[in-house]
């Protein structure tokens, strides 16, 4: 729906106490300024990053008498491929909206332009940011049983209040729910109304009645106008990388020959952290790298479990535990709480194996300025609005899956 001056009404200062509007949601995600920038090579569709898999196998060891070599081998390398997920965010304004928000007598408390632009581009940032900590998977929260309404129930064991205390269901947007076989079986681009931000009871309420059975596992995602059966294609996230099973970039760890394609470790048992546990997921990264330069990431609930175990631990130089400090270390550990990430995860990587995969477009762009047409908002023939899109074609991906390790069940 295009911006109008009507909805502007409530941000057009006359007489406010406050210059600024606040936005209600966090939507900054660290991670990303700091991934390694991997113009990749494009065959078709595919990004191909290079992997090295194995070394020589030909290594032979003799008395002084010597004798015969084994077979020479080679460096075994392979290749990942990744699609990239193309990212688009479309903006409409009204003429009206342009014209008295910037009145003389009636000054703006923000441009309703500039509102939009940069809105659009953080709205982009805050779904991306979403994807990165998820699964790749397109699903956002499951369904709980309920039945002939509205109300959507969501399971709260089903990331349903943590989708919706950070900000991926809220109003105003349009979802899809359905099966992982027909993601929009049950709904099809239906208007969230209204969120319930409930730890046990979460739901939200969406324009179509429905029937949702948490046993057929019922799910809600974003709308995908382009798929009468799947959901739109996300970005890799730190969950599926984590995976010890599941194939990514192409190679599936299940397969012979591709079994070095695995995380190091992943706990999908353990409900509280502890110093054991962090310790079993760091030694893991490091048996098979020998590196101990990763760190973690983890949510703002575990940071805290984590400072608070800290705090009756015996200090030896090197460690520090600091008051108020976001990222607490331990023997070098560095944890980073992050807003985006569920509570019940706890991620150790290593970032420097990540990369943040681009073709040619290697930032969020117009549209129009890939049509050669320039501009921001062009006019819309025979409308009243102005119209454009933001597009960022992109992807994440790993040159190294076994830097990785996770835990995904902390409910303490």
């Amino acid at each position: 729906m295009a911006q109008t001056v009507a909805n502007l009404t409530d941000v057009l200062k006359e007489a406010w106490t406050s210059d600024r509007i606040e936005k209600q949601f966090y939507d900054e995600n660290p991670v990303f300024d700091r991934l390694q920038k991997v113009e990749a090579t494009m065959i078709g569709e595919k990004a191909i990053v290079p992997i090295h898999k194995g070394r020589n196998g030909g290594y032979t060891s003799t008395n002084a008498a010597g004798g015969s070599l084994n077979t020479a081998g080679e460096q075994r390398v392979d290749a990942a491929e990744y699609t990239l997920v193309y990212h688009w965010l479309p903006i409409e304004l009204e003429t009206a909206a342009l014209n008295q928000a910037g009145g003389s007598n009636l000054q703006s408390v923000v441009a309703s332009k500039d509102l939009e632009i940069q809105g659009a581009i953080q709205d982009m940032k805050s779904n991306c940011s979403r994807q990165l900590v998820m699964d790749g998977t397109g699903r956002i929260a499951q369904c709980d049983d309920g039945g002939a309404s509205t109300t959507v129930e969501l399971l709260a064991s089903g990331f349903g209040y943590d989708a919706i205390v950070r900000g991926w269901l809220q109003p105003g947007m349009r979802v899809d729910v359905g099966t992982i076989a027909d993601s929009d079986s049950l709904a099809t681009g239906s208007l969230i109304s209204a969120v319930n931000e409930s730890v046990t009871d979460p739901d939200i309420v969406i324009a179509d009645s429905i029937t949702t059975v948490a046993a057929t596992g019922h799910y809600v995602s974003i709308a995908n106008p382009n798929s009468a059966t799947a959901t739109n294609p996300e970005l890799n996230g730190f969950r599926n990388i984590v995976s010890q099973t599941e194939s990514l970039g192409g190679l599936d760890p299940q397969n012979a020959g591709e079994e070095f394609w695995s995380a190091a470790a992943l706990d999908t048992t353990t409900t509280t952290i502890s110093l054991n546990l962090a310790n079993q997921l760091a030694r893991a990264v490091q048996q098979r790298t020998g590196s101990a330069n990763g760190e973690v990431f983890t949510s703002l609930k575990q940071r805290d479990a984590w400072y608070e175990l800290l705090q009756n631990q015996v200090r030896f130089a090197g460690d520090s535990v600091n008051a108020g400090s976001d990222a607490p270390k331990y023997r070098g550990m560095v944890v980073n709480g992050l807003p985006q990430v569920l509570d019940r995860d706890w991620f150790y990587l290593t970032l420097s194996d990540f990369c943040l995969i681009t073709g040619s477009i290697k930032k969020p762009t117009w549209a129009t300025d890939l049509a050669g047409s320039g501009g921001a908002l062009q006019y819309v023939p025979g409308t009243t609005g102005f119209k454009n899109s933001v597009v960022f074609p992109f992807q994440v991906g790993v040159q190294r899956r076994n830097s990785s390790a996770g835990a995904t069940a902390l409910t303490a």
